[in-house]
């Protein structure tokens, strides 16, 4: 069997029974492509039959000696793993090459994440912008963000009725399609219905947030909304992107001491707490703080 064509297989199985987004298909399609690319390098065929553990460690070391990260690294290997799991599944194949072939320890880096006043300058920032009709709707889109921690994908597929503005909460689908529901504060809300008294109405769709034409926002749109509104705020910060917006809501959540670490983990949909425990980074001064806090501290 010839691989590519397994691949594009592959990219329905995901979206189809496994409920990935899109995006997420189109990702790992990608570093299959990668991997397709490296087996012509070295002269070997796509048939699934040539492919042996050997050359999936050779693969490995090619990607370190072009100085790709542990955490990338690991990720294409990660997606090499589930197309061959998947070929197992469907008796395409009998042996798991990949399965031998050890995952490079990835490095463990604290996200980075903005401070109150940088996530209100980016608030505000999203308000001024010349045509009424985008100021809302970007004020509404960054308040999400802001305030519920959703993932791009996340809020680009919210569809008109999962906001609930009357109980202050918007039901999400997650990652898998997992449904979680998140509570909403009042500025949220508020956001929410300001933008739907203004949202274009001349295009059937029921996407929450769209295009001044009507068009569901895609990843493309998205993308320029937030670099608009980020260069409008004059946060200068290094790294900066739309996931650093969920980062900084449970950093910030976790440091008023009102969430503990499991509500926090439902809020951001996370499957693993120990994906969640991340956010648990304090600074040294924030440390020696809540030791000098001890009620026993003080002789």
């Amino acid at each position: 069997m010839v691989m590519d064509t397994l691949a594009r297989d592959f990219a329905v199985y995901l979206e189809a029974e496994r409920g990935y987004s899109p995006l997420t298909a189109t990702a790992y399609c990608g570093d299959l492509r990668r991997f397709f690319d490296f087996l012509g390098g070295a002269g070997v065929g796509l048939e699934v039959d040539e492919v042996t553990t050997a050359l999936v460690r050779r693969w490995v070391v090619d990607m370190h000696h072009e100085g790709l990260s542990p955490t990338t690294i690991a990720r294409r290997l990660h997606g090499l793993r589930s197309f061959w799991s998947y070929l197992l599944a469907c008796d395409y194949v009998h042996d798991d090459p990949v399965r031998k072939v050890s995952v490079p320890k990835r490095e463990r880096t604290l996200p980075r994440y903005l401070t109150a006043d940088q996530l209100e300058a980016l608030l505000e920032a999203a308000q001024r912008n010349k045509f009424v009709v985008c100021a809302f709707r970007n004020y509404a889109i960054m308040s999400v963000l802001v305030f519920t921690g959703m993932r791009r994908g996340e809020v680009i597929g919210l569809r008109i009725g999962d906001p609930s503005l009357a109980e202050k909460a918007v039901r999400v689908r997650g990652k898998g399609g997992k449904m979680r529901v998140i509570p909403l504060v009042d500025r949220a809300v508020d956001a929410v219905r300001d933008w739907l008294e203004l949202r274009p109405t001349r295009k059937s769709n029921d996407k929450l947030f769209t295009t001044t034409h009507g068009n569901p926002i895609g990843p493309w749109r998205m993308h320029r909304i937030w670099h608009t509104v980020l260069e409008e705020s004059g946060i200068e910060a290094e790294g900066i992107t739309l996931h650093t917006l969920r980062h900084s809501m449970a950093t910030l959540l976790l440091q008023s001491g009102e969430a503990s670490l499991p509500e926090i983990q439902r809020i951001l949909g996370h499957s693993r707490l120990d994906t969640t425990a991340i956010y648990l980074h304090v600074t040294e001064g924030e440390l020696r703080g809540a030791v000098q806090a001890h009620p026993l501290a003080r002789g």
